[in-house]
């Protein structure tokens, strides 16, 4: 398995880089989340210098009069990889012969080993499953495609991207003056904090809890990518997180001094439906 860091900040790459095989670069305009100054080149020399595999976030939703701009993007680093999640990108990748450069993730789309068999047949570099199912699911689809898997060990899941611009809507309707910055949703029936985020591509909505596999990361060795999403980390929490999986699948220490280490860092950490399927439940119409 190789651990799979989401960088947003050269910091980060810098601070974090020894315990990563592949590092995500979220590419200023062409991630989801992004910083704008963020130094692509510097970020990808220092990958290659220390022998941690590139690979390029191009996740968000593109518009037919940005594919020419997006092509020359992906032509001018075609000797990396790609994480994709639009699959009108991909036929680019089809046309310039590099379709193995691609790990694709369309988010919650793929969901069992008949999705993975068919997208499998293309070729990727690896595929992105969904993180809505659970361990056991995950499991029974290697099984039965034995397909290289880019799956979420640890980090917050995207629940939402809209391409429209909410937040700024809304301060217009309601004549509002706010800073974007960390701000979150309060569902009107639920106590727990959304985040949620804006930038040029729209809006994003990221569940209020983390996800941790520590304690199935050893089960879970036939991944191709290991993911560890850093989004609202601090460098050193994220550092502490990289650094406690990789001494507990190293077994150099046990699963419970590991969670223990993992509770000091105060984070709200959940199971998801790691070992629960989703369950829509009627309510009850009242008339």
């Amino acid at each position: 398995m190789k651990f799979t860091g989401a960088i947003y900040n050269i910091n980060t790459l810098y601070k974090c880089g020894k315990y990563l095989n592949s590092a995500i670069l979220m590419c200023p305009k062409y991630a989801y989340i992004y910083e704008d100054d963020f130094p692509l080149d510097e970020a990808i020399s220092y990958c290659l210098f220390n022998r941690i595999e590139v690979i390029l976030s191009i996740q968000r939703i593109f518009l037919e009069n940005e594919l020419e701009q997006i092509k020359q993007f992906i032509t001018k680093y075609k000797n990396y990889h790609f994480l994709v999640s639009d699959l009108g990108i991909v036929q680019i990748f089809i046309d310039l012969g590099i379709l193995d450069h691609v790990i694709y993730h369309p988010d919650t789309l793929i969901c069992n080993s008949l999705d993975l068999s068919i997208y499998n047949q293309y070729h990727f570099l690896s595929l992105g499953l969904s993180n809505e199912i659970t361990i056991q699911d995950v499991k029974d689809i290697y099984k039965n495609t034995n397909a290289s898997i880019f799956y979420l060990i640890f980090g917050r899941k995207m629940m939402f991207y809209s391409k429209r611009k909410l937040l700024s809507l809304y301060k217009n309707y309601r004549k509002l003056e706010f800073d974007n910055k960390d701000l979150t949703l309060v569902e009107e029936k639920r106590s727990y904090h959304i985040p949620i985020y804006e930038n040029d591509n729209g809006i994003y909505c990221y569940r209020h809890y983390y996800i941790s596999l520590l304690k199935d990361i050893k089960q879970l060795s036939f991944l191709d990518y290991g993911y560890f999403e850093s989004l609202s980390l601090s460098d050193d929490q994220y550092l502490m997180i990289l650094k406690i999986f990789n001494d507990y699948l190293n077994n150099d220490v046990s699963l419970e001094q590991s969670i223990a280490l993992l509770n000091e860092l105060n984070l709200p950490i959940e199971d998801g439906f790691s070992y629960q399927d989703t369950v829509y439940i009627k309510e009850k119409i009242v008339q």
